[in-house]
């Protein structure tokens, strides 16, 4: 009993791993059966096996069987291959749930629709074969109505013409065959398609020949010759040979290029050309069997030349014959091509090359523009000092400008404190002080005291270079300090001032010294302006509006207006009209209303006389 046990295991066993018996529909894997006609060493059944195994491959990756069997109908007469022979395949695939059956070679359909059983017959099938109907060699190629037909069409005639395009000085087109049936069937399509190169070129053949006696006359063929191979398996002494073993003999021997209608060959001493590449055909044919097995009807499927067609070129008889790329035909493949390192990879050199040679040109310009970058720097540096020192040197003339009004203007609080002390003194001498009365006297010295200190601590902020915070500053104030400084010299000019503030204080975030620079430059140039104009009413108006959130101060004099040819320029530095002014005062204001992120601008009025102006953001919160 447990021997009986035993024997169920592993024959479960078996039939889970056995390959041709593998149950289920979905889940299981494929099973495809190829059938070759002649024997497996042929290098085109090589190829087209490939083709058909990586595309599968890529499609179910080793989810298939590929069952490969070789007929080997060559060995046997035509039409009396052995019936006992093939039933050995019926008898092996009878139990395989095969899938799909492809057929490859001359002749192999007609000796499986004879000998094959019903379960091989039916099967959905592709089959592969070599056309020469255009000779009247008519085959069905179709072993059911499920079948694919792959028919390789044997295009000589442009073959032979891809191979004069690439040697246009031939003269002379020789043609090798052996004696073969397949020998003989290339040959008659050889003869059809030369007729096109009758007229233009001569027409030789090499036929019924050995293999020696063939080698012989190929070492004679004459210069400006092609020589071409369309099939060679058994000379005239019924030795046979593989097509690239016989193309390797006839290319060492000849004195010419040899040229072939298949890729076989390539890679043995022939040139190339527009070549039927097997690999390809195995490729369509793999496609073919999988769309089958997805459910396409095989009678739908269908293939063009260009499917199977392509040229390629063997690089070592290229460099034999010096026949440079430039004379091959577009889209082109190079097969068994060296490894020269410079021809390889020539184009990575160049643009390597090129590389360095524009990194190097970077590098020195990034030098030169480093150096001129660091002369600029000083240079700038040097400016920055000299405009520093010239701004200097503005406001110290500005300064001048205003000492004599800021001696009257100080000579007034200090006499008044002088005063107001002397009389404080007489009050103590006399013994009848009121405390009261002494109050108010020493509140008077206050207040001249800082009247005197906010003047002076006014021109001394103008006076220094530095930047300060910005801070919440009263406009008004500012405008109101400037006139009291300008008024004595006003006064000297028998000019009126007159302002028009807001009602109500506006505030703004400024650097109140800054500011002040400002409104005394604008100032400064309005008094200069009007000492010019001879007038018993002159004045000049300093005017203050608030425009949505911003507020905007107006300095106008009406005296002669703004040069019209600098007024688009008036704000750059060292622009003046005046012989002793330095040019930097507006462009200074221009800068600190920049700073604060504000406007300034100038321009002549329809009544005469200029007005400067400038605006700032009001501070919101004004508590």
């Amino acid at each position: 009993m447990l021997k009986f046990k035993g024997f169920i295991v592993a024959f479960t066993l078996f039939l889970l791993i056995n390959p041709f018996v593998h149950g289920g529909s979905n889940g299981r894997n494929k099973n495809i059966l190829v059938l070759f006609a002649r024997v497996p060493s042929s290098p085109a059944y090589t190829a087209i096996l490939g083709g058909i195994r990586d595309k599968l491959s890529d499609e179910y990756g080793d989810s298939f069987y590929l069952h490969t069997e070789y007929l080997e109908l060559e060995r046997f007469p035509a039409g009396e291959y052995p019936e006992v022979k093939f039933d050995l395949y019926n008898q092996k695939y009878r139990n395989v749930q095969l899938d799909l059956l492809i057929c490859v070679g001359i002749g192999i359909v007609p000796t499986i629709r004879q000998y094959a059983d019903e379960f091989l017959l039916n099967l959905p099938t592709v089959s592969i074969d070599l056309d020469f109907s255009a000779i009247g060699y008519i085959t069905d190629l179709a072993l059911n109505d499920q079948t694919t037909v792959i028919p390789l069409t044997i295009d000589a005639e442009k073959s032979i013409d891809v191979a004069i395009s690439i040697f246009p000085d031939t003269k002379y087109l020789y043609f090798i065959s052996g004696v073969s049936a397949s020998d003989q069937m290339f040959y008659e399509l050889t003869r059809q398609a030369v007729k096109k190169f009758a007229e233009d070129k001569q027409i030789r053949y090499i036929l019924d020949v050995s293999m020696d006696e063939a080698l012989s006359r190929l070492n004679d063929l004459p210069d400006s010759s092609l020589l071409f191979m369309p099939f060679f398996v058994t000379d005239d002494k019924q030795v046979t040979y593989f097509n690239p073993e016989s193309a390797r003999l006839f290319s060492n021997a000849s004195r010419v290029p040899l040229f072939v209608y298949t890729e076989v060959g390539l890679g043995e001493g022939a040139f190339g050309g527009y070549v039927i590449s097997f690999t390809k055909a195995g490729l369509i044919a793999g496609e073919a069997a999988i769309r089958i097995l997805k459910g396409e009807d095989p009678s739908s499927i269908k293939f063009s030349p260009e499917d199977y067609y392509h040229y390629a070129f063997d690089w070592r008889q290229m460099q034999r014959w010096q026949v440079s790329r430039s004379r091959l035909p577009q889209d082109y493949t190079i097969l068994n091509r060296e490894n020269d390192f410079l021809d390889r990879f020539m184009w990575l050199i160049i643009t390597g090359i090129l590389f360095l040679i524009l990194q190097t040109i970077l590098i020195f310009r990034l030098i030169i523009l480093n150096r001129k970058y660091k002369m600029m720097t000083v240079q700038l540096r040097e400016t920055e000092s000299k405009f520093r020192d010239l701004v200097r040197e503005d406001r110290v003339l500005r300064i001048g400008q205003l000492t004599a009004s800021l001696s009257h203007e100080l000579n007034q609080p200090l006499t008044a404190i002088l005063s107001t002390a002397q009389a404080g003194i007489r009050f103590i001498d006399s013994n009848n002080a009121d405390p009261q009365l002494l109050r108010e006297i020493l509140q008077n010295i206050v207040e001249d005291d800082k009247r005197t200190a906010a003047i002076l601590s006014s021109i001394r902020g103008m006076m220094k270079l530095e930047k300060r915070e910005m801070e919440k500053t009263n406009l008004n104030d500012l405008i109101q300090e400037m006139v009291i400084i300008f008024n004595t010299e006003a006064v000297a000019q028998k000019l009126k001032l007159e302002m028009k503030l807001t009602d109500e204080p506006v505030f703004v975030k400024a650097d109140p010294i800054q500011i002040q620079q400002v409104i005394h430059n604008l100032m400064s140039n309005a008094l200069q302006a009007m000492g010019k104009v001879i007038s018993d009413n002159k004045k000049i108006t300093i005017t203050e509006i608030k425009a949505g959130d911003e507020v905007v101060v107006s300095v106008r004099d009406y005296g002669h207006g703004i040069d019209e040819r600098i007024t688009p320029k008036i704000f750059i530095p060292f622009v003046t009209t005046k012989k002793e002014g330095l040019g930097i005062g507006l462009a200074i204001s221009r800068s600190i209303i920049d700073d604060h992120r504000g406007r300034i601008w100038a321009e002549n009025k329809p009544d005469g006389g200029a007005e400067f102006s400038f605006s700032l953001k009001i501070l919101k919160d004004e508590k």
